[in-house]
């Protein structure tokens, strides 16, 4: 069995943000205010990322010339990294392309939006001066509803003047309702107002279908309505054409979707359909008390464990797209899927309505894409910018991913956190010569069979060690870098070598190790996990920031400082979001990850790729 979606799903969009310009590396050379390497950082890329992210300390005016120098340095990176990508796969790295697909998707969608809805719509100065005489009165209604058009039409037939409406006695058979309602021009149902403001005082209106219902009308009395009679001319038109436009953008929308759906069945299996509105279910049974429960991380957690085994099993079908449990999810969390702790058994039918936008969202998405939305010279722009940041992170995981922190490592940061800290300790036997010429030598007598201390005895430039063969005092893992580092990474009787150290070639074996008292503590473990995060981090920081300055040097980037110094911008940091067309959101611009230490970084003679 199949849930099949049929009904035509509608949501007002809003674009927050206006998104109109020149394509990135293109238009007037003097809008651009930096280059890294190919690339040219213009003026409307620096002010959305400026103005529409959040930013510390942007409110103090004797800052922003500073704040908008570290935005556009770290601006400058990200393009060096993006640039970096093709030679560290990042080009081919699947998050990089599971991330910009559906970024495509989301812009595609919203420019058919704008190309359907928002383009087809428009308000003429009569409407506004029709719109404006009714806003400026409100009605008291009284009015029948019934459930069924027979009844209310039969009823509207026994109607023939006011004191017929009023003196009606309607039987309970008809399931009709009497009531009374204040309408306000803006707020009732578009249907209901039309006909309210068309009637007379005391006049009755035929029957109406609105909603679930089917209505008929007297005015009782009209009255200005001080919120819209309070406003000056000018902004009381501004607010009615907007209200006008907003009304008919959603009867376009519905209009649209009618057709664009038609058939096209988007369907989700039951199975996995039970699965995860069950373990979404047990997950917000437990924990706060809250009267509104949220999708924690917690709780997504928890829901994660009990559908473990169907995660990647297909929940439901949109046309060519299969869409995944693990996806569902994912989009749950993104929306903010919230429950009523007094209302968890509506959670399945919540869950289907949440899975038919989805599909929904993705048959639209996939007519966008077929005819080429995402080529939109303004939607290529965007799309652009999220792929130089999708590019810039795959390169900066990448080069994360390479960092490795020894123990030696973590013991230095314990100890230079707490300096009564004990470090462990080794004792090794080594050999160390001048030439490698000599090296050689002495490990082809090893290789022939000859103890490492007769070697010694017979090779080692440091007549000291010559006299105890070699063996050395114990010494704590964090001194003698790298020996010490390496030497505590080695079981005892294992060698290392050789290795240069002052000049001289090294080679060594681990002949003893005195472990700390700590490592016997029960709370050991906590704290060394967290000293070795903080090695890493300030490991993978640094590694970031020598291959940004290697690769700064090796490409070039210049700053335009005088064009930069003439850009306004507002002191109001914000985080904003673009509202999709056909629902949803998204980021308004990708973030910005600060990255202003490789500036002071000595460049490196060669990058590493």
């Amino acid at each position: 069995m199949m849930t099949i979606f049929r009904r035509p799903w509608c949501a007002l969009a809003l674009l927050l943000i206006p998104l109109s310009g020149r394509s990135q590396g293109t238009g007037n050379p003097q809008s651009y205010i930096a280059r890294a390497g190919k690339v040219f950082i213009s003026e409307e890329e620096f002010l959305e990322r400026f103005e529409l992210l959040p930013g510390f300390g942007r409110h103090r005016k004797s800052q922003v010339e500073t704040r908008k120098l570290e935005l556009l340095y770290s601006l400058i990176a990200e393009k060096i990294l993006a640039q970096q990508a093709p030679a560290w796969g990042g080009a081919r790295d699947s998050l990089v392309r599971l991330a910009m697909g559906e970024v495509t998707k989301m812009l595609a969608r919203d420019e058919l939006y704008r190309e359907e809805v928002l383009r087809r719509v428009s308000v003429s100065p009569q409407e506004t001066d029709e719109g404006i005489s009714c806003a400026q009165v409100e009605l008291v209604l009284e009015y029948l509803c019934f459930g069924r058009r027979t009844d209310a039409d039969f009823v509207r037939s026994l109607i023939r003047s006011v004191g017929d409406f009023h003196h009606l006695q309607v039987d309970s058979s008809y399931h009709a309702q009497r009531d009374t309602v204040t309408v306000i021009w803006g707020d009732a149902d578009r249907r209901i107002e039309e006909a309210a403001y068309r009637l007379r005082k005391d006049e009755i209106s035929p029957v109406i279908a609105a909603g679930n219902g089917f209505y008929i009308l007297r005015v009782v009395s009209a009255r200005p309505n001080s919120f819209y009679t309070g406003m000056t001319p000018d902004v009381l038109r501004e607010r009615v054409s907007t209200a006008l436009r907003r009304r008919k953008e959603r009867a376009r929308l519905d209009e649209y979707i009618a057709e664009e759906l038609k058939g096209k069945i988007g369907f989700a299996l039951p199975g996995p359909m039970r699965m995860l509105a069950g373990a979404l279910s047990a997950a917000y049974q437990d924990g706060d008390r809250d009267s509104v429960m949220f999708l924690t991380p917690s709780r997504v957690k928890e829901v994660r464990r009990r559908c473990a085994a169907a995660l990647n099993d297909t929940l439901g079908v949109a046309g060519t797209t299969a869409i995944r449990v693990d996806e569902v999810l994912g989009r749950l969390v993104g929306r903010s899927f919230e429950v009523r702790r007094d209302a968890l058994s509506s959670i399945p039918y919540r869950l289907n309505i949440e899975v038919e936008i989805i599909v929904q969202q993705e048959l639209l998405a996939q007519e966008a894409l077929r005819r080429h939305l995402d080529a939109v010279p303004e939607v290529r722009r965007t799309l652009d910018m999220w792929r130089e940041y999708f590019l810039a992170g795959a390169v900066r995981d990448s080069l994360r991913a390479r960092v490795r922190v020894s123990d030696a490592e973590a013991w230095a940061v314990m100890r230079y956190r707490d300096t009564s800290t004990a470090v462990p300790q080794v004792q090794i036997r080594e050999l160390r010569t001048h030439s490698i010429l000599d090296m050689q030598a002495a490990l082809e007598e090893i290789d022939h069979g000859a103890s490492l201390e007769e070697t010694v005895r017979r090779w080692s430039s440091d007549s000291s060690a010559k006299a105890h063969g070699g063996l050395t005092a114990f010494f704590a893992v964090t001194e003698r870098s790298p020996v010490g580092e390496i030497a505590g990474g080695l079981e005892i009787g294992e060698r290392y070598g050789p290795l240069v150290e002052k000049d001289d070639q090294i080679y060594f074996e681990v002949v003893a190790k005195k472990s700390t008292p700590l490592q016997q503590d029960t709370a050991f473990s906590a704290r060394f996990a967290r000293a070795r995060q903080e090695a890493y981090a300030m490991k993978a920081r640094r590694a970031l920031s020598v291959f940004l300055a290697g690769a700064g040097k090796e490409m070039g980037f210049e700053v335009y400082a005088d064009r930069l110094r003439m850009l306004r911008v507002s002191p109001i940091p914000m985080m904003t979001f673009r509202i999709l067309g056909f629902g949803g959101r998204m980021p308004a611009v990708p973030f910005v990850d600060p990255q202003l230490d490789w500036l002071d970084v000595e460049t490196p003679k060669e990058i590493v790729p």
